[in-house]
């Protein structure tokens, strides 16, 4: 009885798990646009390179490797254009905080003044009158943009006079910023309590 001849098992080449994660690593740096991703999945990508080259065909991997590294260096390049897109719209944002902000403090002080004007019968001869009497603090009397600075943005119109003598109290001007802080527009408060962001003229 002869005996059937021995099958050689040929072992198949495994997949490297470093390309794996080289490959997981690039397809996130490139999706999250995150460099903390896009810089393992280029390292893991080059070691992927150098394995499977010196395996003699046991390791596998090759194109996911060169995967991780295009797509680690995609997220390179895509990082500096996709601040640069966002860059202006950031700073936009920052500018309406800060009109915003100018126009509460505007407000505040408007109400302050008749607030004083129903308590003495008059409207106040200035704005340190309304720190002393407390119906505003100092600080609020400094423009969100120049914070950390002590002077005064903003300055009292009609001081001294009742609100009842003004013309027209909707045009009538009560608080006004002194510059225009803002792209060439300054906070106004007017006599009937409304606020504007206005030009300087």
């Amino acid at each position: 009885m002869t005996t059937p001849p021995a099958i050689s098992q040929v072992s198949q080449p495994r997949t490297a798990g470093i390309a794996i994660a080289s490959l997981v690593l690039g397809i996130l740096a490139v999706t999250c646009l995150s460099i903390l991703a896009g810089i393992p999945a280029l390292v893991l990508g080059i070691i992927t390179l150098n394995k499977v080259n010196k395996s003699a065909g046991t390791l596998t991997g090759k194109g996911f490797g060169i995967a991780g590294i295009v797509m680690g260096g995609v997220s390179f390049l895509l990082l500096p254009i996709m601040v640069a897109m966002l860059l202006p719209a950031v700073m936009g944002a920052r500018s309406k905080a800060l009109d915003v902000q100018c126009m509460n403090s505007v407000k505040q002080i408007t109400t302050a003044c008749m607030m004083y004007e129903v308590d003495e019968g008059k409207l106040p001869q200035s704005l340190a009158e309304l720190v002393e009497k407390k119906l505003i603090t100092r600080n609020l009397l400094t423009c969100p943009s120049h914070r950390g600075a002590s002077v005064c943005d903003y300055e009292l119109l009609n001081a001294g006079k009742r609100l009842g003598s003004l013309s027209v109290i909707s045009t009538n001007i009560l608080v006004r910023e002194i510059k225009a802080n803002h792209h060439g527009k300054r906070a106004i408060g007017f006599a009937d309590g409304h606020i504007e962001m206005l030009p300087a003229r």
